[in-house]
């Protein structure tokens, strides 16, 4: 799988603190787009390891009970997300993953028969192309209002709801000596 950084605590992201893993490579090229650097299908490590560092990420922060996978764009890498969601499905308790594809796309197979499959091991998908002129305030999770939020699990509906009126956040790392902004832009940022 290739993946750019994995990350925690993450609160720009979903509810709660979580481990964030980014995943490399994305065909999409929104205009705009948030994380160029991640267009390029570039590194690559077995999921097991990609579990082994995720867990160590849960470790450190233990009281990480979520993660957020997005990219890149983990779609376009269908076969081994649904091996990675299988391994993380029992460490988490809040799986939400961010994707550029239309989520009724995914359901009716046009994506592939793993694409399909994954989306029995999420509890929460950001679907839809990011647009820039739809970049509103207002699209808390969302990079533009086209994007829809789709609640696989419904215990969790009212955990993000709470978490969507707090409006956008934004937080920073440095990941390889560089400084990592995660959360929602705003339009022109």
């Amino acid at each position: 799988m290739f993946v750019a950084r994995i990350l925690s605590p993450v609160h720009s992201l979903g509810p709660g603190k979580r481990v964030c893993l980014w995943t490399q490579g994305c065909k999409k090229r929104c205009k705009r787009c948030m994380s160029p650097e991640l267009q390029p299908f570039t590194g690559t490590e077995t999921e097991e390891e990609l579990l082994s560092k995720l867990l160590n990420k849960l470790a450190e922060k233990n009281d990480c009970k979520g993660i957020t996978i997005s990219g890149g764009e983990p779609f376009e890498q269908p076969q081994a997300l649904l091996k990675l969601l299988k391994l993380l499905r029992n460490n988490f308790e809040d799986v939400l993953v961010y994707t550029g594809f239309e989520f009724l796309n995914i359901q009716n197979g046009l994506h592939g028969e793993s694409a399909r499959l994954c989306l029995n091991y999420i509890d929460v998908l950001i679907d839809g192309e990011y647009m820039d002129e739809l970049n509103f305030m207002d699209c808390i999770l969302r990079g533009s209002s086209n994007q829809e939020i789709h609640f696989f699990n419904k215990n969790l509906y009212s955990i993000y709801e709470e978490y969507m009126k707090k409006g956008r956040v934004l937080q920073s790392f440095v990941h390889d000596k560089e400084t990592i902004v995660t959360g929602i832009k705003n339009k022109g940022d």
